[in-house]
């Protein structure tokens, strides 16, 4: 069932105060729309850069949000790329590029490095704050560390389990990926062996898993797949998957919400939901506020659900819209312009967690 947002009532009261942090992985909105405006020319047909660019300096914002306004805490800019966020139970996590941070509110910190991180996308605590779960969308693959052992608990790669085809951008050729060190020489396939000094373009990757999230299992977790547009749901012990959801164009965010699970279809501006088996598409394309250049394009960037109402980023409308569902009432919250943001989480940081913050950003500018 479609459901278009305009339909429903506008309103600046039904969602009351809410503080968020974001992660904002460049502060030039522009030049981002600019290179993926130009690669819907890719040959392949998949979207994307198709070779290594110089890293973004971007930054981590606070903020809330009431009666249709959003009031700007604090702004720590020069963060290489941050796109992975989470808060939970007061404790703050982030990713910038290729390292992630776990900041407790008490002020102890852990820095978690990988040589297969690359374009980290996503990080989520589970609920006891015992694991941590990664999307290293450069080399699609997921992770998870324990932070009482400090080691690698789970690994999952999509091109050991089905998922190794990949394209050409520029001639459509297809190939598989591998970190195979043996097949260097096979025709049509593409060996990534030494991730710290190659690099796999957004184009030529096979998932590009842009998010992952726990179940509430925590055994399994749901990982979204750009290319495919789709979700999927992986045992992280056997590797097996299962695809849940489908039809979506260039997808954010999987994850589960009570009596289902949800995703945004970046591309198409619908949220997709299944709830009690039931799927849902809110409709965002009607919503005015737009520039002229872009046309018909549409660009969710991603989708939380939080006491019943849902926050998307619109990244073409530069705008946060909230929406309810059973009030069907929602709003739009004008950002910044040139803030491309990428993900954002509700709660606020400690003194302590914004002293490391602030450090990280004077260290990288």
């Amino acid at each position: 069932m479609k459901i278009n947002l305009t339909d429903f009532q506008r309103d600046h009261a039904f969602y009351g105060n809410i503080d968020i942090v974001a992660t904002i992985k460049s502060f030039n909105l522009q030049a981002i729309r600019e290179r993926y405006l130009k690669s819907q020319k890719n040959v392949s047909g998949r979207s994307g850069s198709v070779e290594r660019r110089k890293v973004d300096k971007g930054g981590i914002v606070s903020m809330s949000l009431e009666n249709g306004a959003l009031k700007l805490n604090e702004e720590f800019r020069g963060i290489p790329e941050p796109r992975g966020i989470d808060l939970k139970k007061k404790t703050f996590s982030f990713s910038a590029e290729k390292e992630v941070y776990i900041l407790w509110p008490n002020g102890e910190k852990q820095t978690i490095s990988n040589p297969w991180f690359s374009y980290i996308h996503t990080v989520e605590l589970n609920r006891n704050i015992t694991k941590l779960l990664v999307s290293s969308s450069g080399f699609d693959m997921i992770l998870e560390y324990d932070l009482d052992s400090k080691k690698q608990s789970a690994e999952w790669l999509a091109w050991e389990n089905g998922f190794d085809k990949a394209v050409d951008p520029n001639s459509g050729k297809p190939f598989r990926l591998t970190r195979n060190s043996e097949l260097k020489n096979e025709d049509g396939y593409k060996v990534i062996d030494d991730p710290e000094n190659q690099v796999l373009p957004t184009a030529m990757r096979s998932a590009f898993i842009n998010s992952v999230s726990y179940c509430e299992d925590e055994k399994n977790v749901l990982a979204t797949f750009f290319h495919e547009g789709a979700v999927f749901k992986i045992n992280l012990s056997n590797g097996q998957s299962q695809k849940l959801l489908s039809g979506m164009k260039k997808p954010h965010g999987g994850r589960e919400i009570p009596s289902g699970f949800m995703a945004t279809s970046t591309a198409t501006g619908e949220v997709f939901l299944r709830i009690d088996g039931s799927d849902r598409k809110i409709d965002f394309t009607k919503l005015p506020g737009k520039p002229d250049f872009l046309s018909d394009a549409e660009w969710l960037q991603n989708t939380i659900y939080l006491d019943e109402n849902f926050i998307t980023i619109d990244s073409n409308r530069t705008s946060f819209v909230i929406f309810n569902l059973n009030e069907e009432k929602f709003d739009v919250i004008p950002f910044d312009d040139n803030w491309a943001v990428q993900d954002l989480v509700s709660g606020t940081l400690s003194d302590a967690q914004k002293e490391f913050i602030q450090t990280i950003s004077q260290e990288s500018t």
